[in-house]
């Protein structure tokens, strides 16, 4: 699991650590990676709160997107992990 925004590594590291987050936060301060999956408010230069699940293949196979204030289930999060690894073990 990954997490990237815009801000500073700097930020990065205080924020990680406050949260205890498991997990690295990339820093995109160039706005490469949010302007390619297409979540750029152009206006505000910020990112769209949005969740990406791409394989290890590297394929798309789910993403969320909304606005700064929306808030994401982490439930439903999971369930589509579980879809996802369910499928996978089904295929093999």
């Amino acid at each position: 699991m990954l997490a990237i925004s815009g801000d500073s590594p700097f930020c990065h590291t205080a924020f990680a650590q406050a949260q205890q987050f498991p997990f690295p936060l990339l820093s995109d301060t160039h706005r490469k990676v949010i302007r390619a999956y297409d979540v750029l408010d152009e206006e505000r230069n910020v990112a769209y709160r949005s969740t990406f699940i791409v394989d290890r293949e590297g394929t798309l196979r789910w993403g969320q997107t909304g606005d700064r204030d929306m808030v994401r289930e982490g439930s439903e999060i999971l369930r589509i992990l579980d879809l996802i690894s369910t499928l996978r073990r089904r295929a093999s």
